[in-house]
């Protein structure tokens, strides 16, 4: 089986899932044919770009021979888009999920009713998408400590978008980082989570939430147009680059 070239530097792990009735045998993964991506979010997000960035890979290196179908399916957790999965098993296309370390470990721990790992055989780690938090270009804050200290002061004055689930990704980032800065009833922090990280990157701009907890590659261009601030990167170090100039979170205390 041809293997896949990296694709991003950019991380929470990202892998994509090959469901097991789209494999005729090892050596010959991808059928001639369409291929379909199910990425577990609405579109504009960091999935559906995965999608769309993997399907184009794939094909200039032809591995695909086909066109690549990008279907979005937000819900549970990525639960939705195992369970599209699963309706589609006797599909003529070929049948790939977009997958992060936590939806898989959500799979392997049962999480997903009527999916479970041996029913998915796993083609490729594509990328790594570094999560951060902003806020839109206009806000006074100007530190993720600041942030955090006005959420501590006043819980309701902040809310926070995201493109994962209540428990997701990231939501769990902001409450690690609250934990972190002293707020100890984390409960209080506002959290809206969207169909996808594209939704949630709209309504910060739109002025409807004061910041954004979601990956890089979703509000990529929004930073890079001078309409988003970011306060803070979630990696172990700063990042090379566009991002280079942005502090992480640990340099900030908040490791």
């Amino acid at each position: 089986m041809k293997t896949l070239k990296p694709l991003a530097r950019w991380a929470a792990p990202l892998t994509l899932a090959l469901s097991l009735s789209a494999l005729a045998t090892q050596a010959h993964a991808f059928q001639p044919g369409n291929t379909e991506c199910i990425a577990p979010a609405g579109a504009g997000g960091g999935w559906d770009m995965t999608c769309r960035l993997v399907g184009k890979a794939m094909q200039d290196q032809k591995i695909i021979s086909g066109t690549m179908q990008v279907t979005n399916k937000a819900g549970g957790g990525g639960g939705a888009a195992y369970a599209e999965v699963a309706n589609k098993r006797n599909s003529d296309d070929n049948l790939i999920v977009a997958a992060s370390s936590a939806t898989a470990t959500r799979l392997a721990q049962g999480a997903y009713p009527g999916n479970t790992m041996d029913q998915m055989r796993w083609v490729a780690a594509v990328g790594a998408d570094y999560g951060m938090i902003a806020v839109a270009a206009d806000s006074p804050i100007k530190t993720l400590p600041e942030l955090l200290a006005k959420v501590k002061a006043e819980p309701s004055s902040v809310a926070f978008a995201g493109g994962s689930a209540v428990g997701g990704w990231d939501h769990l980032k902001v409450l690690i980082a609250a934990r972190k800065a002293g707020i100890s009833n984390v409960r209080s922090v506002k959290y809206v989570a969207f169909d996808g990280g594209g939704e949630a990157v709209t309504q910060l701009l739109a002025g409807k939430v004061q910041a954004f907890t979601g990956d890089i590659s979703e509000a990529k261009g929004f930073v890079d147009a001078g309409k988003i601030k970011v306060l803070a990167v979630m990696a172990p170090e700063r990042l090379t680059g566009d991002f280079a100039k942005f502090p992480t979170a640990k340099e900030q205390g908040l490791d």
